[in-house]
């Protein structure tokens, strides 16, 4: 059995997080609304937290988006409260907890350009420097550098003890 390290702990990704939602705003400050798509349960938890950041620090007006991706054929199913033909012309923030391969985040982008968004950013908790498909974060929590065998997760079960571990 593999030996677990804590990477972050709660202050740790709380403090992550507040960053990321000043990095994102400093990048929209000219916006007056901003689309932010959280992927997967983890991210979709990552989103809300930092959609919550910017509307107590900016006046922009955010919406989320959740990408729910089928696992057997990396198809993504878009889930949201509006239009999501609204997202045409407006900038947009795809949040992951962790960026391994790429593979997910770039599954999710097709659909999105062809709602001709106006501009795509990635933000995500924890990057490995392992990648299988051309995909950057513009927004990083942390990197770190991985073996293709170790794995990063975001547990976020309990949301008063959340935790990055490296397993």
């Amino acid at each position: 059995m593999s030996q677990l390290a804590i990477i972050l702990n709660h202050q740790q990704i709380t403090h992550k997080i507040k960053r990321l939602a000043w990095q994102i705003y400093e990048d929209n400050m000219e916006s007056k609304q901003l689309y932010i798509a959280g992927v997967d349960n983890r991210g979709m938890y990552l989103a809300e937290q930092i959609a919550n950041e910017l509307r107590l620090i900016s006046d922009l007006k955010v919406e989320l988006i959740n990408i729910v991706i089928d696992r057997n054929n990396f198809e993504p199913s878009f889930y949201s409260e509006f239009n999501i033909a609204d997202i045409k012309e407006q900038s947009l923030v795809v949040v992951d907890d962790v960026l391994n391969t790429g593979k997910t985040l770039i599954s999710a982008f097709l659909p999105l350009l062809q709602r001709q968004v106006a501009k795509i950013r990635i933000a995500v908790l924890a990057s490995r420097s392992y990648r299988a498909f051309p995909v950057k974060a513009d927004f990083v929590g942390i990197s770190m550098a991985t073996t293709i065998q170790e794995h990063l997760l975001f547990d976020d079960s309990n949301p008063q003890d959340l935790k990055l571990i490296l397993n």
